[in-house]
């Protein structure tokens, strides 16, 4: 073979080279069991008198979404008057979801850590994953601004308001959604819930954390700040 062929041949091998890593896992190249290192922990969250375990669907029976889901509207699907096309959760196509996991105080109250509610979904490559980011976007973008739950469970039922921003750190890149459920004041009018749900792309996976505390009514709703700094510090673990 001629030297000319030679580097031809080279030069073939190494455009398909410099292709392959662009269809391959990408910069992050997680795993389901990688990805779990960035998943918050109980001694994030203080360590006293905390508890983790790993979601089988009885925790979320009264609000179910399939543990393979990503969350994208919660408690959408209890409420009465929302719109028809909103999903509170979505199953992302050609993904691994590494289940659902759970890490909170043993008694949840004012003043408590928050009830943390996670997992993530694992794609063969970037490209997949920001497909599933889109979809996922698609159905956050539906979900109102405001619904009520008029019957069911008494900690369902009251108002629901739903607020959405950007979030993006270390190479993440998705939204915090803050969602505050105020009860009918005959029910409970001490205490509201504030639910903070941070959705996260970076190469090939999504990750997600729903923050859930109870506050006294009349305090402000600060959890998405605190969340932040929480998801923050779980997923630096992941280039440590």
């Amino acid at each position: 073979m001629s030297t000319s062929a030679s580097r031809s041949l080279v030069a073939v091998i190494a455009a398909a080279a410099t292709a392959l890593a662009g269809c391959g896992s990408g910069s992050g190249g997680y795993t389901k069991e990688s990805i779990k290192a960035g998943f918050v922990k109980a001694a994030d969250l203080g360590g006293k008198d905390v508890v983790a375990f790993e979601d089988d669907g009885s925790a979320g029976h009264i609000v179910y979404t399939p543990e393979d889901s990503v969350p994208t509207c919660p408690y959408a699907q209890r409420a009465d008057d929302a719109p028809a096309e909103t999903e509170a959760a979505v199953q992302l196509q050609g993904g691994n979801a590494t289940g659902r996991f759970i890490v909170g105080p043993v008694n949840p109250r004012p003043e408590a850590p928050p009830v943390v509610t996670q997992g993530a979904v694992v794609f063969e490559n970037d490209q997949l994953a920001d497909a599933g980011m889109k979809t996922v976007n698609a159905a956050v973008a539906k979900c109102p601004g405001t619904f009520t739950i008029f019957g069911g469970p008494p900690q369902i039922v009251g108002s629901y308001t739903v607020n959405s921003r950007p979030l993006e750190f270390d190479g993440w890149k998705g939204f915090s959604q803050q969602l505050a459920h105020t009860a009918p004041p005959e029910v409970n009018p001490d205490t509201y819930d504030d639910l903070v749900t941070i959705v996260l792309h970076k190469g090939n996976a999504i990750v997600y954390a729903g923050f859930a505390q109870v506050k006294k009514t009349g305090e402000r709703a600060d959890s998405g700040e605190k969340a932040q700094g929480i998801m923050e510090q779980a997923l630096a673990r992941l280039d440590s």
